[in-house]
This record gives structure tokens, sequence and C-alpha cells, in this order.
């Protein structure tokens, strides 16, 4: 067995390491003397103290001990040298001794330098077995070798050379151990360059992968055309060198293995190597968290207990109910369509490709869950994710192709690092945080918030005072300008600063201004990368600078990295412009540009570590294990109303002396899913009880308000101010008579709506109607189309930033959809959002979409919910304008619902109104001529003209190849209606499947019932053809919205829009659901009514009927649709179950209230007629009855059904 085998007082000897003896490389340093200069040289001390000086260069230890051995006379003992005999050799070797023990030279010191003189001065006739025991043995392979290395692989960065591969084991019937001592890079002007005491343990039996660094000290290494050497200490007294050319491609090339014997001093020392490996690995393992026997956690380098209190164990609760929520799949799910099998690699994953209906941004690596249709579930991670495509690894087949999916991240893990922070707070470290919690709710006072410091000079000489500081900011106060003048103050004085944020785009905003703020002559601060946005970068500017965000920054660091990437993203683009993106190619490059990516991130967390100051989101700053031994001497959070609780305690944890969070209460509160974790729900402002659940306002000793806003004209702030405020909210010289004011007046005097900054499309007028999808997210698509419109004639108008923002994330999917097709290059300054993900941004125009309409009655959760939260995403929404906010709204639906009421939205339509501002609506006839004005063109077309649209209708549809689906949402169709008709029936006579449904079937003219079925969910008057072409508003009809039983809406403004855009069709089509058909408890698929409907329920469940050729296979619920018609009102009977799931029969039409029995004739005909068989697949033959509970179904087999399930 050679292994290593240490004692306890072998550790002792661990700092002996330190002057490790390179025997062999000086008996070579010697041998290169002699051969230069002869034997007289060791006579001259001053030469030989400079030849030490160069040629022992890389041994630093040896050449001090060797330099100053000379200079004390060492040459003078040498003489006789070369040792002709071996009583020569002996005689020589001991006066050697007397002159190293005359110099007090420690023994093992001594026997290391007597070794190195008998092997380089004794002549080559004598002793040549002992010269030869040390002589190496030279092989092309490793074949004589206890491993075996890949071809180590170069890679060039700033400061370093880096040299990694893989350290192969092959068991050869003993058990070796080996230590990588060094690596040498000789360049091709013959200097050396080594590795300093980077020493790697490779224990017998494992194969690892290594990397070891050569530093580059003042001087470029060259490496093409090198060789690079490395030296292995093994425990079967071996010494073996590998050594390789590096080409001028940086690859490498084999050129010998040499294996020689150690002698026993140069074992010793390694023995010593090994020994202080092992244990900083002991030590390493100790300083590990200890898991004890309740299955608590104790860290063995802190002995100090953690904090606990009442409000760590009321949040622990709810972050762990929060997480048990989400962990049974009941969190937000992201819809991801057209999804597509790439590849199947050997180990069973499988690579799909999504396109997202929601644009998201996910790090490579995040865990996700994917649930398909049928209950299939994969579980797996992210390769990449950009634009509105996803690329997955997953562990499960799915199906070559996935036509829709939900996607689920994996936020619990996040929340679980928080609870464990909150959890393990010391006392000795973490005063900042305990003080929140310990003095923060008792500082509170019922002073009002009118006797605030105000101010940014307030909040700086509060800081210089106070170790930790709560900043009110409302929005364009000059927030961002006060946090980046704060922690450039901390960079002059050498402090750390940590900026850390809810969103990526706030702490882009900070990091951005304090770039900004150093000015050319401080670049150097930049450049040395003392400023470093860590993450995720939102921000296109900022993505751009090449030292100001760490993934850059550590990229401009290595050359190789950044030409492998660039070559690889050319690559992929180049596939994706030939529409190659399913193919294996591409998902080669993507893994690829994976792996680049990953070993830049490992590069990138060096710098990280190093900087002064550091951006980047409370979830990055809890989760990374980088900051669990780091504190800052500043730590500013800012958008703090966003946060919860624990991770303002986090974030204060990683303070050293102050503390300040930064946000507004009146904006955006924090968000958890779970119905039993609402006190995430209470921001860091009413924990301190500075406001409380009313929006009552209080002064409180850590608060310092800043009070004047920069950013809005004065007729935008003015609102805001009044009604969310108390009037504190102040308008700075600036937008008042300054630049800001003659940037807003350009805006201002700027198409569309020229000439105000407030204003209001309202809709009333029109059929905006308003739905929501299978989320339950709400959207308006001719409200969509609108506030669109509007949107790209502010860019057409030169005005350089403009925002679409809506409660919804719906209506963001439809309007980002017309944006990717509208923009095909991709180059537009219209951005849109949700309030809460624009919180923190800001545009010269803003356009708000509020959505709401008929035919639903009440507004959706996000507009309707408690006073308070509804105030705050208001406030959010109309303060990111600077020059304009458009408001687009049904104001009567507005009007209609919450007149009387102080709704925050009502006020505010309500302001404008009355406040003489600009308002385009039907009664002062403005609506229709402004509609046509900002008709986009392009992929989007706006007729108000009727035979317009039908024209160029016709166009469309004498193009159309396979398919055209109708939905109508009345029946009372205009005088037009038979041109549309006769369109639509030339098509069908071509072959064209015209598929048609609506929701007011019985007042249809009698040629459109041949084509259509009644429904419940045809909300929208669309056409689809093709899947191409979408048309909103034909045919026209008497379009009207029922207010209540005995008011409703006529539809006076007829807008009739051609949408031609793929995501924007695909998006419609998602939306509304158009291709099925809902009526009462049964959803079906819209099929041609010459084929007839089939239900879900019989399509999964039934498959042996027969098919003559008249009748298609279909439900009971479908076959009752098709025969039974109300006797009062003639619409279509459906099948309902009441509340005690009894079935019966009802009228279609939900005005009419008649019912009828389901009877046991009904249900045998229906069985009888279309020969079903009993579902359970028993083959079991089928009767109605009817029993005290109502009617069923019996199979003979022995078992009762329900009338819905045959």
């Amino acid at each position: 067995m050679r292994r290593w085998e240490l004692t306890g007082s072998e550790y002792t000897k661990y700092w002996r390491v330190n002057i490790m003896w390179h025997t062999a490389e000086m008996v070579k340093i010697f041998e290169k003397m002699t051969e230069g200069y002869g034997y007289d040289i060791y006579q001259n001390r001053k030469l030989c103290v400079a030849l030490c000086n160069d040629l022992f260069a890389d041994y630093s230890v040896e050449k001090n001990i060797m330099q100053m051995l000379f200079q004390a006379g060492l040459g003078e003992a040498m003489k006789g040298v070369p040792f002709k005999s071996e009583r020569e050799l002996k005689m020589g070797l001991s006066n050697i001794e007397k002159f190293l023990m005359a110099q007090a030279i420690e023994s093992s010191v001594r026997d290391d330098v007597l070794d190195v003189m008998r092997l380089a001065f004794v002549d080559k006739g004598i002793n040549s077995e002992v010269k030869s025991a040390y002589q190496p043995v030279i092989s092309k392979n490793f074949n004589d070798s206890h491993f075996k290395m890949t071809l180590p692989v170069i890679k060039e960065f700033a400061d370093r050379i880096e040299a990694s591969f893989k350290f192969l084991y092959a068991n050869k019937g003993e058990e070796v151990d080996s230590v990588l001592e060094k690596c040498i890079i000789t360049d091709k002007f013959g200097k050396m360059h080594s590795s300093r005491m980077d020493y790697e343990l490779l224990t017998h039996d494992r194969s690892k992968n290594v990397t070891i660094s050569i530093p580059e000290d003042d001087k470029k290494i060259f490496i093409s055309g090198s060789t690079i050497e490395f030296v292995f200490l093994c425990s079967n007294h071996k010494r073996i060198t590998t050594s390789y050319k590096i080409n001028i491609s940086k690859t490498t090339m084999l050129m010998q293995v040499a294996v020689c014997q150690m002698t026993e001093a140069e074992y010793n020392r390694t023995i010593d190597i090994v020994g202080l490996l092992i244990k900083t690995m002991d030590n390493g393992a100790k300083s590990t968290n200890t898991i004890m026997a309740d299955g608590s956690s104790m860290s063995a380098t802190n002995e100090q207990p953690a904090y606990t209190s009442s409000d760590i164990k009321e949040y622990s609760d709810a972050l762990r109910r929060e997480i048990h929520y989400l962990k049974q799949g009941k969190g937000k799910k992201y819809k991801i369509v057209n999804g597509n099998k790439l590849v199947k690699s050997d180990k069973g994953i499988y690579t799909y490709l999504f396109e997202m209906e929601t644009e998201l941004h996910l790090p490579d690596d995040a865990p996700v869950v994917v649930e398909a249709a049928g209950g299939l579930r994969a579980v797996g991670s992210v390769l990449s994710c950009e634009d509105f495509q996803i690329l997955l690894l997953l562990d499960r087949d799915l199906n070559d192709k996935v036509s829709s999916a939900y996607l689920m991240v994996e936020p619990w893990k996040l929340l679980e690092a928080l609870d464990k922070k909150m959890n393990s707070l010391n006392p000795n470290i973490n005063k900042l945080a305990i003080k929140i919690m310990e003095e923060g709710p008792d500082l509170s006072t019922d002073t009002d918030i009118a006797n605030v410091p105000k101010g940014q000079p307030a909040v700086e000489h509060k800081l210089e005072t106070d170790d930790i500081v709560t900043v009110w900011g409302p929005p364009g106060t000059g927030k961002t300008y006060t946090m980046a003048k704060i922690a450039n103050s901390y960079i002059a004085q050498g402090k750390s600063v940590l900026i850390v944020s809810h969103s990526n785009v706030s702490v882009d905003g900070v990091i951005k201004q304090v770039v900004k703020m150093l000015g050319t002559d401080k670049q150097s601060i930049l450049e040395d990368g003392k400023i470093l946005r860590f993450g995720y970068v939102r921000d296109d500017e900022l993505s751009q600078n090449p030292y100001a965000t760490s993934f850059n920054y550590a990229l401009s660091k290595c050359d190789s990295y950044a030409r492998q990437l660039e070559h690889l993203m050319a690559k992929r683009d180049e596939l994706r412009a030939k529409n190659q993106m399913k193919s294996k190619e591409y998902d080669e490059v993507e893994h690829k540009i994976k792996e680049i990516r990953g070993e830049i991130r490992k590069e990138e967390r060096k710098y990280v570590e190093r900087a002064q100051v550091i951006g980047t989101t409370i979830s990055r700053a809890t989760i990374d294990p980088m900051f669990e031994e780091r504190q800052f001497d500043l730590v500013m959070f800012d958008e703090v109303s966003m946060a919860y609780v624990p991770q303002v305690i986090a974030a204060a944890a990683l303070a050293k002396e102050k503390f300040m969070c930064v946000g507004d209460f009146r904006q955006l509160a924090p968000i958890s899913q779970s119905p039993d974790s609402r006190v995430l729900q209470v921001d860091i402002f009413s924990y301190l009880q500075i406001v409380d659940g009313k929006g009552n306002m209080y002064w409180h000793p850590w608060l310092v308000m800043l009070n004047e806003q920069r950013r809005m004209a004065p007729a935008i702030s003015e609102f805001p101010s009044k009604f969310i405020y108390n009037r504190l909210l102040k308008d700075n010289a600036e937008v008042i008579n300054g630049k800001k004011k003659r940037d807003n007046d350009l805006v201002i005097k700027s198409a569309p709506l020229p000439g105000d900054a407030l204003n209001l499309i309202d809709l009333a007028g029109t059929y905006c109607a308003a739905d929501k999808n299978t989320d339950g997210s709400r959207f308006n698509i001719l409200s969509a189309v609108i506030s669109f419109s509007t949107a790209v004639k502010a860019e057409q108008n030169h005005i350089e930033t403009v925002g679409i923002i809506t409660p919804y994330a719906a209506q963001v999917r439809l309007i980002r959809a017309m944006l990717k097709d509208y923009y095909t290059k991709g180059t537009t300054n219209v951005s849109c959002a949700t309030v809460h993900q624009f919180q923190g941004s800001e545009s010269d125009v803003i356009v708000f979409d509020a959505v709401e309409s008929y035919p639903k009655s009440a507004v959706g959760y996000l507009m309707g919910k408690e006073p308070n939260q509804v105030a705050r995403l208001i406030n959010v929404a109309i303060t990111r304008g600077k020059g304009k906010v458009i408001t687009v709204a049904n104001a009567r639906f507005w009007e209609n619902v919450f007149k009387g009421t102080n709704h925050i939205f009502y006020k505010l339509l309500q302001h404008i109104k009355n406040g003489k501002h600009q308002v385009i609506d039907n009664h002062d006839k403005t609506l229709q001529p402004y509609i046509e004005s900002v008709n986009p063109g392009r992929m989007i077309n706006i007729f108000m003209n009727e035979q317009d649209a039908i024209s160029m209708f016709e166009q469309d549809m004498k193009k159309a190849k396979w398919q055209t689906v109708v939905s109508l949402p009345s029946g009372e169709l205009r005088e037009t209606e038979h041109q549309v008709f006769e369109i639509l029936d030339e098509a069908d006579s071509r072959g064209v499947d015209i598929k048609m449904k609506s929701n007011d079937y019985a007042k249809l003219p009698e040629q459109w019932k041949a084509y259509c079925v009644g429904t419940e969910n045809a909300t929208f008057p669309l056409i689809i053809i093709d899947d191409e072409v979408v048309w909103y508003g034909l045919p026209t009809a008497k379009w009207k919205f029922q207010v209540d039983k005995t008011t409703s809406m006529i539809t006076v403004v007829h807008s009739m829009v051609r949408i031609k855009g793929k995501n924007t069709v695909e998006m419609i089509k998602a939306l509304t659901d158009i291709e099925t058909v809902v009526v009462g408890q049964n959803i079906r698929k819209l099929d041609n009514k010459k084929s007839k409907l089939v239900t879900n329920s019989f399509a999964a469940s039934s498959g042996n009927s027969e098919d003559n050729g008249s009748i298609l296979n279909y439900g009971l619920g479908a076959f009752i649709e098709e025969k039974e018609f109300c006797p009062k009102c003639k619409n279509h009977m459906i099948l309902a179950k009441n509340a005690r799931g009894t079935a019966y029969l009802k009228c279609s039409n939900k005005a009419c209230k008649e019912t009828k029995y389901l009877t046991v004739d009904l249900m045998n005909w229906y069985i009888n007629s279309h020969n079903i068989k009993c579902p359970k697949r028993d083959g079991g033959e089928l009767k109605g009855g009817l029993g005290k509970y109502g009617p069923y179904v019996r199979c003979n087999c022995g078992h009762f059904l329900k009338p819905d399930e045959i």
C-alpha cells in the first residue's frame, strides 16, 4: 500500500511547506552554471549571488538561502569540485556540512543543500548508482504512471493564465495518492513563470477536474509557442513531470512524461504538504454547520446563539406557509406555447424550446417545473431565456410537440434562504437588523407626518448622525440621485457599499447614476472594477458598459472567452435567421453558450468579491453564499415598499455601520400568494407604524422625506399631491421654470393629444369589451389597439421614451405581441409592462390602459381590491409619466360602477374632466377622428368606414385556404351582414372550413344559423382567417352592453380593426379561447356545424360508436343542445346541474329562466341512436333511469353513472 502515512507529530511540521526544496531543479541550475562558467565561478562570491538571483527567480526560498550561503563563503567550502572519487565526495561533503553548521543552518535544510551538492558536483564517472536513482525516466505516454491527464485547456485572463485538465486515476495494483505541486510555463524567450503554492491533493481511486493558475506579475505571459509542465509528488516516492507544447491556437500537445525517484528530503517535504492540505480540509469541515438531533442547525465557528423574538417567529411561520403553498403548485404559473422537443441526451435529459406569452427574465440554471396537458409534469432547469423564447432541460418526454403548458419557477428556494437568514441573526454581528425589530416599532408616534425633516440635505445629515435611516421618497423626488451621491461619497472615503432592491430595474437605475456621477477624471475607479452591477441587467445602456456590470467586466478580463462567446452568438443569430431554432445544431450552440457563460460567471464572482460598490437584487443578496461572510459599511435598499419585512431585515444584516431604506409607502406593497401569509404584505413603513391600515401617516425619528419632485409636469403631479400625499409633495423649480419644464413642454406640444399633460381617451360608445383569460387576468382587445396606436403615434413624433402601463398581465401580453409584430427589427422606444413591473421606471409619455369594461359588471381584483392598495397602484401608474399621461378607459363603465364613491381611479377620471384637461370622447364627436388619426398602419389597420373594411375583408377571404373562425356577441347584425355572409359562404364553397359561434344565436338571420352554434363565450366580435389575419368588429351589429335590467349602452362608434401579425393572432386566439364552445358546464371544441360538435368528455371516454356518415360521435350535452329547444324563446336548451348535482335542462339564453326535466326517454334516445357503451371500458350496456335523486344511467355490469358522464 503506497499511501500517505501521517502521524500527529508530522502535522506540527506544516510550516516547513513554506521552504519546499526543489532538489531536481536546483541540480539542473547548478549544472547549467557549471556548463556556462566552469567550476571556478563558485569562488566568485559576488557573481554567484547575482547568478542565484537570476537563475533561482522562480524558487524564492532556495534563492534567498543560496544567496546568503554564497555571500557567507559557500564557494570556498566547495573547493575541489567536482568530486572525482568516493573519498573526495565524503571529504567535500564533510567540509560543506561543517560550513553549514557554522552558519547555524537548521538540520533539515543542511540535508537539502548536501543532497544538491552531492548530485550536482559528483564526477560523472563515480557513484553512478547514486546518481541514476534520481535520473528521470522519459516516455511519450502515461503507461508507466498511475494516472492519466486529459489535454490541458489554456485560458488567458488579465491577471493570470489558467490551465485546466482532468486527472484520471489508473488503478495498477497499488494505492497511490498524489499532490499537484506546481505548474511552470516556459515561454519561447526562455522566461519561466510558475504557480505559487497552488497545491491540489489527488487521492487514489478518484478522478478529479483540476484548475491551476499561473499569475502574471508585471509582464504579460506569451503562451503561444511555450511549454507547460505539471509537477506531481506521489506517495510511492515518485516525482512525475508532464510536459506539453502550447500551439499558436492555444491548444496543447503532450511532449513527454518524466518519472524520477524523490530524495528522502523531498519525500519528507511532500509529507508536510499533504499534512497541511488535509489539515486545511479538516478545518473547513469543522467550520461548516452541524445538524443537531432535533434537526436544528448550529455553526461550529459561531458559539453565540441566534437571536430570537416573537416577530421572527411570526415572519418565519408566514414564510413557511408561503413556501408550503407554493410547493403545492398553487403559486403563479406562466403559460408557454408552441413547444418543440429539440433533442434527447444520453442521460435522459430532454431539450425543449417554448415561446412565452409573458416575457420572463430567468437566469441560466433556474429550477422550473412544467405542467403539460394530461397531467404530465416535468422538472428541469433553464438553458437560456431571451425575449419571448425559453430553452428548457427537462427530466421527461412531453412528446415531440407541446401546444401549451404551464411553467412554474421555484421561488420557495428564495423564501427558504430568507427564513434561514431570519433565524440565524447573530446579536454580535447583525446589530442593525436586530435594532430594527427591537426599537423600530417602539419609536412610533401619533405626531403628524407633516413635521418630518424634508429634502436631500436632510437625508445626508440624518445618515451622518443615525445608523438607521428610512427615506420616504414619492415619485420623481430624486431617490436614485440621492443614493448615487451617497454611494460616491463612500467611494471617496474608501468605504464599501451594497445597493439592493426588489427589482433589477431599480438596481440598474442607481448603479447607472453612480457611474454617471464619476466624471471622466474618475474613470479609473470603474476600470479597476470597484463599482459592479451583479446580476441580470435590464437597462440597455448599462448592459453595454464594459466595466460597470460584473459579467462584462469579467469578459473584458478574458479575451479567449470573449472571442468564443462572440463566435457562438453570431452562429446562433445565423441559425435564427435561417429559422433553424429546432435543429440539433442550434441546441448544441445554446449548450456551448451556456458553458462559456458558466465559466465567465465563475470568473465574475472573483471580481464581485473585490468590488467596493455592489448593486444586486435582495433575492441574490439573500441566496448567494458570496454574501454570507461579508458585511458592508453602508447598505441601501431601494423601492423598499415592495419588499417583505424579512427581506429588509436580511439586508440590514449585511450592514456593518449604516443601513438606509428608501421607498414610498404610497406606492406598491409586497405581494404574497398564500391567503395565510398576509403578514408578508405589510411593508417596512407599516411595520414601523409610519402609516396605518387606513392610510394615516405619522412622524418617526428614523424618517426623512424627499418632498420635491423633479420628474412630472405640474399638471400631472397635481393629482397625486392632492389625493395621495396630503399636499406634502411639491414641484421643484426645475419642473416649474427650469430645464425639466422645457423638456416636458416639448412632449406636451407633440402629438398625440398636443397641448395638455393630462389626457383621457374615453372609449364609451365603442364596443370595447373586456373579458378574462384562463388565468383570471383581464384583457380588452379594442382598448389594447387604441393604447398601442397612441403609443406608436407618440414615437412617430420623436418622443424618446413611451410606456404603456396596464394593471393586468394578459393585456400586457397582448400589447407586447403587437409591439413585437409591428417592430419586426426589435428597435423601438415603446415599452409595455404591468404597473408592478414599471415601478422604479419613467417615460416621457405614459399611456395607462385601464382595461375594465362591459360585459363584466364589476372590476377585476387589481382595480377593485382594498382601497389603499388600489390607490398605490394608480399612484404608480400616473406618476411614471414625465411630460404626458394619457388614460384609456371606458369612463361610462367607471361612472356606472363607482359613482358616489371614493374609488381613486374614478376620482382620477373626474379630476381630468373637471380640471379642464383634454378629453377625447364620443359626446364631443372627437373620438372617431382621434382613432382615425392614430391608425398605425402596417400590421394593424383601423377602419371607420364599413365598406372599406368589407372590401379589405373580401380580399383576405379570397386568400383563405383552410379555416375561418367567427365569433359573434350579438345576433342583431346590421344591414351589411349579407355582404359578409356571401363572402363567407363563397369561401365555404371553395372548401374553407367555416366555424362560427354566437352568444345570441336565436336572433341571428336564418342563413347565419346554418353555420353557427350557440355559446356563452363569444365576448368579442372576431373573425380569424387561417390563423394569419384577425378582424375585430366585423360583421357590424347592434352591439350593446347590458348595464342592468333596464339600461344598456349602445355602440355608436364602429371601429373595424384588421390585425396581421403572427404573435398577435396567436395571442388573441389563446386569450379568447375562440375555438371552444361554452354552454353551461359543457366545454367543447368548436367545429364546422356540418360536422357537429364533439364534447371533450365524450372524446376522452368514447371511441366505439359506429359512424354511418350522417351522425358523428358527440356527448349527451351536445345531443341535448341540438335536439331540444326552449318552448318560450326558441333558443337551445342545455344540460345543467343544480346545487345538489341533479341534472336538468335550462335555456341557453341567460335572460330566459325556462327549465325542463331531463327525461329517461331523452337519455335512452341518445344512448340507442349512437350505440353508446360504458365509458368504464368494460363493454357494459347503458340504460337511463329515474330515481329519488333524479335521472341516472345504469350499466349492466352493476355500476351507475351521472348523465353528464356519457
